[in-house]
């Protein structure tokens, strides 16, 4: 059994990216673990798209699965989401030299602040219900971009991908971001199957494979390769 999971094109380093045509990362590593224990033979076969491409490939049918993406009641309506998330992800408020930003928790004191954020991203309800003015860019590279020049006061990211992006663009200028407490938003990433798919049914067995391979230390393993916090 072939299962066509697409994922985005752009790299979302550590959770997983593109090296020499060949997918890699945590996120990656995590499924394909799972995909031995679910009891047959299964082939995953990654497909990198652009980010909203991936939504609109699941929701006409066109893809079997899509990862790593957080629920919504918006997205359940097409995705069937494997109940066992693949990993947490945090979300900061990050924060550049340029503009002196103090934060304590409270985002209605950033209301004259805009915040840079990436388009098709849900970041939680706290955030939305606040109605920060929002910069909609295309993707993270761009969000460190803007800090790293000033151009942004904030942007709102995964804290574990700062280190790539940094080093990508110049790492000399690392001093210039800072990375703000408390964090924002916690929400477990996952893999979903396209409601219109081939294999809508695969859900309840990669939910098992998931916890399962949880109660191991590959789990664990996996995690401490790409997150020297875990």
């Amino acid at each position: 059994m072939t299962i066509n999971i697409a994922n985005p094109m752009q790299a979302y380093p550590p959770y997983h990216w593109l090296e020499n045509g060949e997918i890699k990362g945590l996120v990656p590593d995590i499924i394909e673990a799972a995909a031995k224990l679910v009891g047959e033979d299964v082939e995953i076969n990654y497909v990198p798209v652009p980010w909203l491409r991936m939504f609109s490939l699941a929701e006409n049918g066109d893809i079997d699965a899509i990862f790593p993406v957080s629920f919504n009641q918006e997205r359940a309506k097409y995705l069937n989401f494997v109940p066992e998330s693949i990993v947490m992800e945090r979300m900061n408020l990050v924060s550049s030299s340029a503009f002196d930003i103090s934060f304590s928790g409270d985002l209605t004191t950033l209301a004259n602040y805009k915040v840079a954020g990436i388009i098709g991203y849900y970041y939680g309800e706290a955030y939305t219900n606040a109605n920060l003015e929002t910069l909609a860019l295309a993707n993270e590279e761009q969000q460190v971009e803007m800090l790293l020049g000033g151009q942004a006061p904030l942007a709102l990211m995964d804290a574990n991908i700062l280190p790539y992006y940094i080093n990508k663009l110049g790492g000399e200028r690392e001093h210039r971001i800072k990375v703000l407490e408390p964090h924002l938003y916690e929400a477990p990433l996952h893999l979903a199957f396209a409601k219109n798919g081939r294999y809508p049914a695969l859900v309840e067995r990669f939910n098992s494979a998931l916890a399962k391979l949880k109660s191991t230390p590959d789990y664990q393993n996996i995690l401490q390769t790409y997150l020297s916090q875990e």
